[in-house]
């Protein structure tokens, strides 16, 4: 088959995964309750509903805010509402929109975190969120089920746009990580209970998590071993700032932004929505075109991005030539706490961590390869080369090595301090291991099995 041929199919497969992918992401956000705009007294009126289109522009996505009425130009000579149309462009998906006031932003937060993760629903008090694994699945913890454990115990924190149900689905994908996973959750060998924490990712900020799981923890004299993926490396490290009576041996960071992640600084909230969603869908596309399952983190991933873009939609004028201040990000709050800026105010008082724990951290740096095209595209886009920063300058994020979510220099940074190694397990450079699929990557799995034992 010619090399043409073999593209276009490529693309024909890319096209389909793609479609698959946002067309889901558009139900399960049309299943989310609209919100209700009532005051007392008076009849709620509908709010005005706007679209946000998700465009492909040379191969990468684009958010696109279509407000529910058209502004007039400001002055002749300026452009109005409409968006710069870069061609060619195409419509991979439309979702209609509320016109949401910033005061609405938070709620919108809110139910958006509870659709990511159902469990939130259901808590009547954040520190519910802790649960127990019962050899199935993740199950609230009985009466006195914390006060009656010995030995150790395992906590594992999950990062945004996530569950906890997120850790079984990771591990169950290799060998590997299966038998990791059936030693851990076998209660008494090494561990008297495997726990998980269940928590908003977007409408709170890491400490306040933090502060629901050490109320959650309340009344356990056991020793504790931490694993936080992501954000919930903040979360763990918040906890060990808070609360350092705990009993706490162990706190393992795995791609943890603990110094903060460029996606999150506001100055790039808009690029950041765009490339989380090309990151979705470049990942759906290379696993389409290898005849594989995408990671399981990339259906919440795309979810999530598409959710908040919805959100703040009309805050941002996402698509506009010139649009408003990214300060939006302010907004949200487990997103503001994870920019990496010089004056992030939370990450400046975390460090240093007043604890006996030992610290571990892993992470590395993604670079696909050539043939891997969704992935090079984005890759090339949003990561500077010496070569590339004119033509690319519009898209760039990251100014060094990074996963595609949090720069690799991030990742084993707190505060002044910075954890050398053996602390510090690098991956190095690779083709493969990127944000969505640390637990399925080999040396992470060695890495874990020897540090929880």
């Amino acid at each position: 088959m010619s090399a043409t041929r073999t593209t276009r199919a490529g693309q024909a497969v890319d096209a389909q995964a793609s479609s698959t992918l946002w067309a889901g992401v558009a139900a399960s956000l049309a299943a989310v309750p609209a919100p209700a705009a009532a005051s007392a007294g008076r009849r709620a009126l509908a709010p005005a509903e706007g679209a946000l289109s998700l465009v492909r522009e040379e191969g990468l996505l684009r958010w696109v805010y279509e407000p529910a009425e058209p502004r007039a130009a400001a002055s002749a000579g300026r452009r109005s509402w409409r968006v710069d149309a870069l061609q060619p462009r195409q419509t991979v998906q439309r979702f209609p929109i509320p016109e949401l006031g910033d005061n609405q932003v938070t709620a919108a937060l809110q139910r958006l975190d509870q659709r990511l993760n159902p469990v939130l629903a259901g808590l009547d008090r954040p520190a519910e969120g802790l649960r127990h694994w019962d050899g199935h699945g993740w199950a609230p913890l009985p009466a006195g089920f914390l006060a009656g454990l010995t030995g150790r115990v395992l906590v594992l924190v999950h990062g945004t746009f996530s569950a906890s149900a997120m850790y079984a689905q990771e591990f169950a994908a290799t060998p590997a990580g299966r038998a990791l996973w059936a030693r851990c959750g076998q209660a008494g060998a090494p561990y008297a209970a495997l726990l998980a924490f269940d928590h908003p990712t977007l409408s709170v900020s890491p400490w306040l998590n933090a502060l629901a799981l050490c109320d959650a923890l309340t009344g356990c004299t056991a020793e504790l071993d931490f694993v936080g993926h992501s954000r919930g490396g903040l979360v763990v490290a918040w906890l060990l700032r808070m609360a350092p009576a705990l009993r706490a041996r162990q706190a393992v960071f795995v791609g943890s932004p603990l110094a903060g992640t460029s996606l999150a600084a506001p100055d790039k909230l808009r690029q950041a929505l765009d490339t989380l969603a090309s990151l979705a869908d470049a990942l759906t596309a290379t696993a389409a075109r290898a005849g594989a399952a995408a990671p399981p983190g990339v259906g919440p991933l795309a979810l999530g991005v598409a959710g908040l873009a919805c959100a703040l939609a009309r805050v941002l004028q996402l698509g506009a030539r010139s649009p408003l201040a990214d300060a939006a990000v302010g907004l949200v709050p487990g997103l503001l706490a994870q920019g990496r800026v010089a004056n992030n105010l939370e990450l400046a008082q975390l460090w240093p961590l007043q604890t006996h724990a030992a610290l571990h951290a892993t992470g590395g740096s993604f670079k696909p390869t050539e043939v891997d095209e969704p992935l090079w595209k984005l890759w090339k886009r949003v990561t500077h080369l010496k070569d590339q920063g004119l033509y690319y300058g519009a898209d760039l994020i990251f100014d060094q090595p990074n996963d595609l979510v949090v720069d690799s220099a991030a990742m084993n940074r707190l505060g002044d301090l910075t954890l050398p190694a053996p602390q510090w397990h690098d991956l190095g450079e690779s083709a493969t291991t990127h944000h969505c699929n640390y637990f399925q990557d080999g040396a992470v799995l060695a890495w874990l099995d020897a540090l929880l034992r």
